[in-house]
């Protein structure tokens, strides 16, 4: 049984994708993935070896073997990246999600899925300059840990302002937002420079906006 941020991340995926999940932990996806029958191919990498070893052990368990490889890899590097046409990158603050794919050739990539611990406006900015589309963000809470898993796809995409600082609007993320609002609000009475609240309080008037956006599609 996978977590439900597992199986999100999983539900973005289809039987063509050749996946390589970066920073696999104990290859907990590859594993569900390809016993699932839900990928064409899934492989796992991981800067730390200790944490490989729980891989390994993990994959053998399952008797696979011979179908998931495991990486021992500083994001991409040390892979023939040309074998795969999906990246999962999970799981990780954003400047190191950045560095991996600064440093990938991603012209066979036409599927990210990313899940940024931090920094949600500067991925979206390097995800736009890298030529790829944000096709939807998710929100997920597990483990009373709040997670947006952003699925993302090959292609040039015009993201206003608004995208950026607050993302795609996503009809399922209703929690998301309110969770945002009460978050920014306590943020706001601690704030005395004037700029930092006029941020804050577009933050916070973007999101309401969003919430109406819900309430409006659902008397629809």
């Amino acid at each position: 049984m996978i977590s439900k941020r597992l199986n999100l991340i999983a539900s973005f995926l289809s039987k063509n994708d050749k996946v390589l999940d970066v920073g696999t932990d104990h290859a907990l996806l590859p594993i569900y993935l390809i016993k699932n029958n839900l990928v064409s191919r899934a492989d796992g990498s991981d800067i730390s070896d200790k944490v490989l070893l729980h891989a390994r052990s993990n994959v053998e368990k399952y008797n696979l073997s011979e179908k998931i490889n495991l990486y021992l890899s500083d994001g991409t590097k040390n892979i023939n990246i040309k074998e795969y046409n999906t990246l999962v990158i999970c799981g990780m603050g954003f400047h190191t999600i950045k560095h991996i794919l600064d440093e990938t050739n991603l012209d066979n990539i036409e599927k990210l899925i990313i899940q940024t611990n931090n920094h949600y406006s500067d991925l979206r900015s390097l995800i736009n300059k890298l030529n790829y589309q944000i096709a939807s963000e998710n929100y997920i809470c597990d483990a009373n840990k709040d997670y947006l898993i952003f699925n993302i796809v090959k292609g040039y995409q015009d993201l206003t302002d608004t995208d950026i600082i607050c993302g795609l609007y996503n009809k399922n993320n209703v929690e998301y937002y309110n969770k945002q609002i009460v978050k920014l609000e306590k943020l706001l009475s601690k704030v005395n420079i004037k700029e930092k609240k006029e941020l804050i309080i577009n933050k916070i008037n973007i999101y309401k906006e969003y919430l109406i956006k819900e309430k409006t599609e659902e008397k629809k």
